[in-house]
């Protein structure tokens, strides 16, 4: 199923798939038996413990693994986070190996230490034997989308803004310059409402890229597309129409490639690269929330 997501919130469709909606039948209680209408305890009478025992606190309806971008950090996760918990989700916000120390750790990891880090909280959360999804923004979807090609127990994959192929100069500028300089400036946060963002969030990066470890995404990516196939589980994919990091026709690429029999892509009209802190977040929330709590109840009837 795609969604063009308008300004307004409309959502324009072209299905490529049918969804059934499920409906769930509330549980009715019986009346509790009691005594005699009338009949009163006296005073000095203790009260007899409860038949029942007292209800145990239900588990947390699945796990969120939440993946974020390169050179970003967990607070580029923080609120969507922050919304599946209030849902009673658990979320696992991941900070990448390299990230959130120094450069010279940066440019000593890359694809395959990254994709590890996310295979091993992927493992680790479905061996609770409860339904886990892998959500990733930028670098943290591609991951996750590699992840969810090898591991078909999972729950759902949500990718936002996936990179497939990204823009030809970008791959081109990294490939010629890992051969001269180790580091290159970081660019800036692609980010529609920059005013918002900087009072409602605490970007804490590196000034610097290392064009080692950029190079090892850019040499992933074909092996990141022959995996799509081979990607079976439930599949949110969201875009945006203006990101200047990762072009849109990566996500509709990554929508097309991916085997799921459910999946389903959201374009957003107005944010930029960093949809989980820009004017359009609220959807991204909202899709994605509503993803894992269509798909939880499907993985809990089938496991």
């Amino acid at each position: 199923m795609k969604i063009e997501q308008s300004k307004e919130g409309g959502n324009d469709m072209e299905r490529s798939m049918e969804s059934q909606a499920e409906e769930s039948q509330a549980n009715r209680q019986a009346p509790a038996r009691g005594g005699r209408q009338g009949q009163r305890r006296q005073p000095n009478q203790p009260a007899r413990p409860s038949a029942r025992p007292s209800a145990r606190p239900s588990p947390p309806p699945g796990v969120c693994v939440l993946i974020h971008g390169i050179n970003g950090s967990p607070e580029d996760m923080r609120e969507l986070g922050q919304i599946l918990e209030a849902r009673g989700y658990q979320t696992r916000n991941l900070l990448l190996p390299g990230h959130g120390t120094t450069i010279h750790d940066f440019a000593q990891t890359g694809w395959e230490m990254w994709k590890q880090a996310v295979t091993g909280a992927a493992d680790e959360a479905l061996a609770e034997r409860r339904p886990v999804f892998v959500v990733g923004h930028s670098l943290g979807a591609a991951l996750a989308l590699s992840v969810a090609a090898e591991r078909p127990q999972l729950a759902g994959v949500v990718a936002l803004c996936p990179p497939v192929r990204l823009y030809d100069v970008i791959a081109k500028a990294v490939a010629a310059a890992r051969h001269i300089t180790p580091y290159l400036p970081a660019w800036g946060e692609d980010i529609r409402d920059r005013k918002g963002a900087r009072l409602r969030y605490r970007r804490d990066v590196y000034h610097w890229t290392s064009t080692a470890a950029l190079h090892t995404l850019m040499t992933a990516l074909p092996r990141l597309r022959r995996q799509l196939p081979s990607v079976n589980v439930p599949a949110l994919v969201i875009a945006a129409r203006h990101d200047h990091i990762v072009p849109v026709r990566d996500g509709r690429e990554a929508f097309e490639l991916i085997g799921s029999e459910r999946k389903e892509l959201v374009v957003l009209h107005e944010s930029f690269h960093s949809v989980t802190k820009d004017c359009e977040r609220h959807i991204v929330n909202e899709r994605v929330l509503a993803f894992c709590q269509a798909e939880a109840p499907r993985w809990q009837a089938d496991a």
